[in-house]
């Protein structure tokens, strides 16, 4: 029988459920997160200087435009393949948050993964700067045309979009196979770098603005890389405790439903088993058995009396013994 479960331990999740500190494996997941990091930013700001140095300019063109989305799509995927099987393969702060949130990873291990993506960034920006003739492309900066609010609330939307993604295709693991998951993401952030790009580069990645500015020292606009995403982390993770309340629902209601109908269709303690689990209003056997058919409506036998049928059907028998 399924056992009903709280509000907290729906969004939250059970005792059981909850990931526990392991020093040991939680250092592995950090440094997992710190070389797949470093090996995400290197692919992907080497893929923007690819993709000529113009692309984050404010007159880059649809296909450095779709250079710059693939070069972070397949980055990521690669990073991915290398992470998960070490860690839970956030290689994102807000993605981590969103993941603590539902308690997937512990406070020791998230704290480890957060460090191990702050200089995993900053070492890949070093390493794509460092293998570059010009300056370095791919600071997040907004684009001349766009303000702040616009910025802001495109990151925020965009990460809440990027989690959501993670929560359902990751957490809930049952929807996909697990090793589809990193195309899945790499896909999902590559549709994002198509709308973002434009607006100020795409972040929705606190490390990824991080590392490229410290390298390149441009911190202009620099708190709407955090800001917007970690609030976009919350409300994916909001949406995501939404949806399992209302599937925890439905099967509460379905589960009521069946035991009311294992009740109901219960055998009776004194009916045989092959009788009808309900009574039969039209059965009038004592066991349950149907009743005869073609039975006559006056079952007359030569040990009934006339007084004892019926008044009609005595003058009848009269009127037939009479002599003619």
């Amino acid at each position: 029988m399924m056992e009903r479960q709280s509000l907290k331990e729906v969004c939250f999740g059970k005792g059981n459920d909850v990931q526990r500190p392991n020093l040991k494996m939680d250092l592995v997941a950090g440094f997992a997160e710190f070389v797949a990091m470093t090996i995400f930013i290197f692919l992907a700001l080497g893929g923007v200087q690819a993709a000529l140095e113009s692309a984050y300019g404010p007159s880059a063109s649809a296909s450095q435009i779709q250079s710059v989305a693939f070069s972070f799509g397949a980055a990521v995927t690669v990073g991915l393949f290398m992470a998960c099987p070490y860690s839970e393969g956030a290689l994102n702060p807000a993605v981590l948050l969103s993941l603590m949130l539902c308690r997937k990873v512990n406070w020791l291990r998230g704290l480890f993964m957060f460090i191990g993506e702050l200089v995993g960034a900053i070492l890949g920006a070093y390493f794509a700067n460092f293998v570059t003739a010009n300056e370095l492309q791919g600071v997040n900066l907004l684009k001349p045309g766009f303000n702040y609010a616009q910025g802001f609330f495109a990151e925020l939307l965009l990460t809440c979009v990027l989690c959501v993604v993670i929560l359902f295709v990751i957490v809930e693991d049952q929807y996909s196979a697990p090793s589809c998951n990193p195309f899945v993401v790499g896909i999902t952030l590559f549709m994002i770098h198509l709308v973002g790009t434009p607006i100020d580069g795409t972040s929705v990645n606190p490390a990824r603005s991080f590392g490229p500015a410290i390298v390149t020292g441009k911190w202009a606009n620099h708190w709407i890389f955090w800001f917007g995403p970690l609030i976009g982390a919350f409300f994916a993770f909001l949406i995501y405790s939404a949806f399992k309340v209302a599937r925890s629902m439905s099967r509460s209601i379905n589960l009521e439903k069946d035991e009311f109908m294992a009740e109901n269709t219960r055998w009776p303690s004194n009916q045989p088993p092959g009788s009808s689990p309900r009574a039969n209003p039209g059965n009038f056997s004592p066991n349950n058995q149907p009743p005869p058919v073609n039975q006559p409506i006056a079952n007359y036998s030569t040990n009934q009396q006339p007084s004892d049928l019926p008044s009609n059907q005595q003058s009848t028998n009269r009127v037939a013994n009479q002599p003619v």
